[in-house]
């Protein structure tokens, strides 16, 4: 990440993770306007991924996706506590629904119910 790059939300996926895997939660925070930063690694847990993502965004909100997962959390919160996690591509409105709420989380509007989520 750049200085002269503008704020954004990280999201941090496993090497393993494919574009097309990840279309449908980019498209869900493009819809809301704001920017977003896609790295790769070799961590397989979500949870460290998101942590990571959201203590080195600009914004404070990082999106961590690996194995089944996607989760969503903020600097603030503690690893093991994130904001919200659910299974990754499930159903397409529900991998949308996780892009635009970790938006929404940014600019503070409410966030979109995850009809039919499963608990991980």
């Amino acid at each position: 990440m750049s200085k002269d790059s503008p704020p954004s939300i990280r999201l941090h996926a496993h090497a393993a993770i494919s574009d097309q895997q990840l279309t449908e939660v980019l498209l869900g925070i493009e819809e809301e306007g704001i920017p977003v930063e896609v790295e790769r690694f070799d961590e397989f847990d979500p949870l460290v991924l998101a942590h990571q993502a959201a203590i080195t965004s600009r914004l404070g909100i990082g999106l961590g996706i690996a194995l089944d997962y996607a989760v969503i959390t903020t600097e603030k919160l503690p690893e093991a506590k994130p904001y919200l996690a659910t299974w990754l591509n499930a159903d397409a409105g529900i991998d949308r629904a996780i892009g635009t709420n970790a938006a929404r989380m940014v600019k503070r509007t409410p966030l979109r119910p995850l009809s039919g989520e499963r608990n991980p």
